[in-house]
């Protein structure tokens, strides 16, 4: 009897976790939700405030760019990692906060970029020695025009030196050895 009793405690105990597990992660996927229209409803507001409708694509990711060097301050983050939904993160609190890191800049201008303009934009994770010649994580927005993916990388152009305007939709191939010649780089959508 007293095994019979342990065993219907344990299984009773494993349900009631799978339950909690599964609540769980019903809740995340219900803030993910959630955090996509806020974010969407964040990204909308700037852009309608920044650029005008009649603006051809090229001056809606300028405007967009100058706001973001100009508006938003740094803000070190130790021990980045990449999860599922840090770009949604990172763009939401920047947008809110006006402060982070070059991951923060990278996907607060990607999801401007891409409601403004429709085009596909994505967010680069990887390497470069574009801040003091040594080779240090990073990352960046790039923006895909005609089949062609240009940089727009406004944390590199606020806070590198003698850099106004130079990384602003340059093509990946002129930028080579600032990245790292792209190696190991991941990629992440720009997508709501």
């Amino acid at each position: 009897m007293l095994k019979t009793e342990n065993i219907l405690r344990k299984t009773v105990l494993v349900l009631i976790i799978i339950n909690l597990v599964m609540l769980s992660m019903q809740k995340g996927a219900d803030a993910a939700a959630v955090n996509s229209k806020s974010l969407q409803e964040q990204a909308e507001k700037i852009v309608n405030k920044k650029v005008k409708k009649t603006d051809n694509d090229k001056k809606k990711l300028k405007k967009l760019f100058n706001y973001v060097e100009k508006n938003y301050g740094y803000k070190r983050v130790m021990g980045f990692e990449a999860y599922d939904g840090w770009e949604k993160e990172y763009a939401s609190e920047m947008y809110s906060g006006k402060k982070g890191s070059c991951y923060h800049f990278a996907a607060a201008y990607a999801f401007l970029a891409a409601k403004a303009t429709g085009y596909k934009v994505r967010i680069g994770i990887g390497k470069t020695n574009g801040f003091s010649g040594e080779l240090q994580d990073h990352a960046w927005t790039e923006v895909n025009i005609n089949s062609v993916w240009y940089i727009c990388d406004s944390n590199m152009d606020k806070f590198a030196e003698n850099s106004s305007g130079k990384y602003f939709l340059k093509k990946r191939n002129k930028l080579k050895s600032v990245y790292n010649n792209f190696k190991d780089v991941q990629y992440f959508a720009a997508a709501f």
